[in-house]
Formats: C-alpha cells, sequence, structure tokens
C-alpha cells in the first residue's frame, strides 16, 4: 500500500530535506553476547578475637612495693638469705603495714632454700598488709640456690614465755654439714654467744640460750619489725657462725589507740605465776605503765571477787585508787609498782580477785587496764594427780626434781632444763631402747638421725602463703 504525503508550501519557502531512513540491516553470522561478569566474591574477614578480660581494678588502698633487696645473689642449699622489703600505703596509713616473706613474718627476713627434686629453682613471695589486710604481693627477685651445703648452721629457735606478751626465750642450735668422702674436719666448739635482739639490745652469753623482754618496746606502729642475730664464736678463733631470725610482734596499745582511741595501761607481773605463801597468803608485785609521753590520772578502780564456785556474776566493789596502787597518776616510762594479795584464810571461797583500772591522759583520752591475783592450783599428792604414762617424761621429771631440789617442776621448767641439755643423756638410752625394741628385720644400721627440721617455712617451688601473721597475744587479765 502506498500513502502519499501532499505538503502545502507558501510561496518563498524551500522545501526541507527529507531523510531517509537507513536500509535494512542484511542478514549475516551471528555473534554471541558475552556473559555478564560473575559478582566479585567478598574478602574473606579473620573472625573477631574476643575481647580482652577485664582487669581487675588495683584497690587505691593497697600498699606500694618500693623495693625488695636479696642479700645474696646465689645460696648453698640451706643457706640463710636475707631478704629486705620496703613499701608504702597511698592514704599514708604505713603505721599499718606488716609483711611476710616466704612464709616467714617480717620485713627482713632470712629464708633458707632448697632445689627441688626436679631441679626447679624455688619461688618466693612477698605479700604486704595494709590497713584493714589489704594485700599486695610479688614475686622475690630471683637468687640461684647451688647444688651444696655451708659447712655449719646455726639455727635459732624461740617462744614465748607463759604468762607473758612480750618475753621471749631464744634457743641456738649448730648444725654441722661435714664435706663428702674421708675428708678430717676439727670439730667446731662454741665459745661464746653474741647476741643482738633488734631493739638495740645485746648481751654474750656462754650458754646457747638467753631470755630477752620486749614488754618495754616502744609502739608508734601496729607492728613491730625485729631482726633477731646470734655469732656463735669457736673456742680455736674459727670465723663466727652467724644465724638470724625475724620476729613481728603485734603492739596492742597503738591498735587501741590507733582503732579505739583508748590508752591501754599494760601490766607486768611478778612473779609471774601466782605462789601460795607458807602462811596461806598469795603476793604478787604489779608494774603499771604505758607508752605514752605524758602521764595518766586514774580517777576509778573496781574490784571483783570470783568465787571458786560461783552462783551468781561476781559483785563489783569499787576501790580508791590511792589505796591499790599508791598514787592516781601513772607517769610515762617505767610507771608505777604495787603489791596486791589474796588471803586464802580470810577468803577461802575466793578464786581470784580481778582489778579494773580507768582514767584520762592529759588529753582527755579514756585509759584503761586490768590485772589479777588469783589462787594456784593445788600441789599435786598421791591422791589428787595425774598419773605419767609415758617412760621418757617420767624420766626427766624425777631427773628435774632432782636438779632444781624441789619436790615438783613445772611444764616450764622441763622445757628449761631441756634446752640446757640436761636431758641429753636420758634421750640416747630412750632412743637405744627403742632402736633395740624394733624387730630385726626393720632395723637399718644406715639410718642417721637428721637433725631438727630447719627454723621456719622453707621454700619450696610454686609455693603461695596466704596465711595472715599470727599475732601474740593481748594483755590482759592475769
Amino acid at each position: 500500500m502506498v500513502v502519499a504525503l501532499v505538503v502545502w508550501l507558501w510561496p518563498g519557502d524551500t522545501p526541507p530535506a527529507v531523510a531517509t531512513p537507513p536500509p535494512p540491516a542484511m542478514p549475516g553470522p551471528k555473534v554471541a553476547e558475552a556473559p555478564p561478569a560473575p559478582a566479585p566474591k567478598p574478602e574473606p574477614t579473620a573472625p573477631e578475637a574476643p575481647p580482652p578480660p577485664a582487669e581487675a581494678k588495683a584497690d587505691p588502698a593497697a600498699p606500694v612495693i618500693d623495693e625488695i633487696t636479696v642479700e645474696k645473689p646465689e645460696v648453698c642449699e640451706g643457706e640463710e638469705n636475707l631478704i629486705t622489703v620496703r613499701a608504702h600505703t597511698p592514704d599514708g596509713s604505713d603505721a599499718f603495714l606488716h609483711y611476710t616473706i616466704g612464709g616467714r613474718q617480717g620485713q627482713r627476713a632470712p629464708v633458707r632454700s632448697w632445689i627441688a627434686d626436679d631441679g626447679e629453682q624455688p619461688k618466693l613471695e612477698v605479700l604486704v598488709f595494709g590497713k584493714d589486710n589489704v594485700t599486695t604481693r610479688v614475686e622475690v627477685p630471683t637468687f640461684t640456690v647451688k647444688p651444696c651445703k655451708p659447712p655449719r648452721m646455726a639455727l635459732i629457735t624461740f617462744n614465748l614465755r607463759a604468762n607473758t606478751w612480750g618475753e621471749y626465750d631464744f634457743d641456738v642450735k649448730l648444725v654441722e654439714n661435714p664435706p663428702p668422702g674421708n675428708v678430717s674436719v676439727v670439730p667446731f666448739k662454741p665459745r661464746s654467744y653474741e647476741w643482738t635482739f633488734g631493739d638495740g639490745e645485746t648481751i654474750t652469753t656462754d650458754v646457747p640460750h638467753v631470755t630477752h623482754s620486749y614488754e618495754g618496746r616502744k609502739q608508734e606502729a601496729m607492728y613491730s619489725n625485729l631482726l633477731i642475730q646470734v655469732k656463735v664464736h669457736g673456742s680455736s678463733g674459727e670465723e663466727p657462725v652467724v644465724g638470724r631470725t625475724s620476729l613481728q610482734l603485734l603492739n596492742p596499745a597503738y591498735e587501741d589507740l590507733a582503732t579505739k582511741g583508748v590508752v591501754t595501761l599494760l601490766v607486768q607481773l611478778t612473779p609471774r605465776f601466782p605462789e601460795l605463801g607458807s602462811d596461806g597468803v598469795v603476793r604478787q608485785k604489779v608494774r603499771m605503765f604505758h607508752t605514752q609521753d605524758r602521764p595518766v590520772f586514774v580517777h576509778n578502780t573496781v574490784r571483783f571477787r570470783h568465787l571458786m564456785a560461783p552462783t551468781a556474776p561476781s559483785p563489783e566493789q569499787v576501790v580508791d585508787p590511792s589505796s591499790l596502787l599508791g598514787t592516781s597518776i601513772v607517769p610515762p616510762g617505767k610507771g608505777i609498782e604495787f603489791d596486791v594479795k589474796l588471803d586464802t584464810h580470810k577468803d577461802p571461797d575466793v578464786f581470784s580477785l580481778e582489778y579494773y583500772v580507768e582514767g584520762k591522759d592529759s588529753e582527755g583520752r579514756p585509759a584503761r587496764g586490768a590485772f589479777s591475783v588469783m589462787r594456784p592450783p593445788a600441789k599435786p599428792t598421791k591422791e589428787n594427780n595425774n598419773p605419767v604414762a609415758d617412760p621418757l617424761l617420767k624420766a626427766k621429771i624425777l631427773a628435774a626434781r632432782k636438779i632444781l631440789n624441789r619436790p615438783y617442776v613445772t611444764d616450764e621448767d622441763l622445757w628449761a632444763l631441756e634446752r640446757q641439755g640436761k636431758f641429753a643423756e636420758l634421750n640416747a638410752q630412750y632412743k637405744a631402747q627403742q632402736a633395740q625394741a624394733q624387730p630385726e628385720d626393720k632395723r637399718d644400721p644406715r639410718a642417721k638421725d637428721p637433725g631438727p627440721p630447719p627454723e621456719g617455712p622453707t621454700a619450696t617451688p610454686g609455693t603461695k602463703d596466704d596465711r595472715k601473721p599470727n599475732a601474740p597475744p593481748k594483755p590482759g587479765s592475769k
């Protein structure tokens, strides 16, 4: 079908060019279309690391350890190595600091170390306790323990004397470590013992034991840290053998003043145990003192009569301070001394008389103290006694009665004679009898007495000690 297109033109107009459509494309080979490009694969991402555990926030009141010093870079097994700690507290409460070093109490502690069976070197820790026992723990800088032994060691042991709060018995024992082989060694014969007690006091004795009192020490902090030392001098002019130990004492007067605001009136009794006189009267001397530098004024004393068979609480009786103490003022320093007594004939049913003393210091702070005088226990008789079944203990009691020329002896008498070596022969005889009593096949002729264990805890690899330091008992009624 042909379609005609008619265009009317105005005069003078030129006809426009007519566009001719392009010819249709000629048929030809088909070109394959390129496939679409694949989408890029996402880059593999590393798995997200778990967030680090939140670090425990350090207690802002925890002590800060400034320095730990080790006396020797290397020691033989069992040889003393003195570890010293210096620390402070952020809040300024340094007076409450106390320490343990390798399980030993004290700011300066001599430790003895041994190599483990697998050859591992020992590890020691320092724990520093601040106010309210807030603790900081660090490891002691490493030192080398060699597989050797010192030729001899001096081991100090100590114990608090009964019925005191600051009087100690110290003993030293020499332990010989002969060299291997058949090397002849001249035995060390002790001649004298030079003691240093850490409070400025020294003494030289010709016996391996001594008694020293710390009851008059200054109490300007919660604890007193003391390093006790003894130099054992030989009779042949050899180098002295040195032994040391640490002692950390709680100061009750400082504790009461710092935590309760109370001035403590301390008491020392002489004799330490009550003694009944031939007239039936128990007499004791009392020394009352305090640690302040100004006097204490006593305004009230109260006495309680405790009965042997009480049926009701003991009534209190107000006593005039001057009639009991001889004065109403307790000065600084040595304090005052006075006598108290209990007449068992006049008061046959009274077991003890207990006294409470109250006052104030020059700054108005309350001051308090207490003491008692009591009836001693009845002496043992054939009708009233506890038989001793241990044959060795019985032999020691009989020997002690003969040595001291007394009809009876106390446990403390036996301990003192044991320290002095008075029972060495009895101990050897008993040990020989025990060995003979063993069956023949269980006897070991090579067995030797290893001697006493080293004083104090020993350092072993990986050992940690979280125990709090034990403190001596506080003074109170006696």
